[in-house]
């Protein structure tokens, strides 16, 4: 049988054609890459998902072209370690929808995709919203009560005791749970999400630095510039320079080619 189907693959050659009807599946998140992490194709639906415009081009970008820094860090070295371990990656939990959308969660499961010698030439990722796999991991389940009051309460101080129980947990249960399933500790989760959140306020907003970190739950200014230049490689200020500078940028590309008035010179 696996020859069977083997060679019926081999005849249909060129798999694009599949894509089509997977697009027909409601809510089919799903992305191809290649080994340089750039996009081949993204599904509608994870379009929708991420807030991407439908008619955005993603073919040749990377996640770093779509999404804050720290975001896309995330996600390529997610990739590399399917890309160097030749094994899927699977159930990952993340969000979907921060700022100032809606809050979804996620699971992520990443397959390496191999060429005809057997090399992996790229992953595919699908993404399932956890209300349509609800119950299938109790472990992660019991966690999201923790996860969902971090999203919500990040500007306020949060505790792992505060989070354990939430979950009906030890801390240290908590703790090690936690990090097997997040590949990062509580307080590190927290500081993710309050960091997007800066992101997000500083590319949207006029508000003072300061006024930003201790709307986000940094309540020492100096701190939140040390923090957040380790997570992005640069300054608030800095960032919200070239952030204003991009979109400018992008304005001016899409205004109309100016023409010069009747009775003016011409090429």
């Amino acid at each position: 049988m696996k020859t069977l189907q083997k060679k019926f693959f081999e005849e249909v050659g060129d798999v694009r054609q599949l894509l089509g009807p997977l697009e027909r599946i409601p809510g089919a998140m799903f992305m191809i890459k290649d080994l340089d992490s750039r996009y081949i194709y993204m599904s509608q639906a994870l379009r929708r998902a991420v807030h991407l415009p439908e008619n955005l081009d993603v073919v040749g970008k990377t996640d770093f072209d779509l999404f804050p820094k720290i975001i896309a860090q995330s996600f390529r070295q997610n990739d590399l370690q399917v890309f160097k371990q030749g094994r899927p990656l699977l159930n990952e939990v993340h969000a979907v929808g921060f700022f100032a959308h809606a809050m979804k969660w996620a699971y992520s499961s990443k397959y390496p995709l191999r060429d005809r010698s057997g090399k992996v030439a790229g992953l595919i990722t699908i993404n399932e919203e956890y209300n349509d796999v609800m119950g299938q991991d109790d472990e992660l389940n019991r966690l999201l009560p923790a996860i969902e009051y971090i999203s919500k309460h990040f500007a306020e101080t949060i505790t792992v005791v505060q989070l354990a129980r939430r979950c009906s947990f030890s801390e240290s249960h908590f703790t090690r749970i936690f990090k097997q399933r997040m590949n990062m500790t509580p307080y590190a989760f927290v500081e993710q999400v309050r960091m997007f959140h800066a992101l997000d306020t500083l590319q949207h907003s006029a508000r003072s630095i300061a006024q930003i970190a201790l709307d986000c739950g940094f309540y020492d200014p100096s701190s939140f510039v040390k923090r957040f230049k380790k997570f992005t490689g640069t300054t608030p200020l800095r960032y919200r320079r070239e952030q204003q500078a991009r979109v400018q940028s992008a304005r001016a590309i899409a205004l109309p080619e100016a023409h010069p008035k009747d009775g003016g010179m011409r090429d």
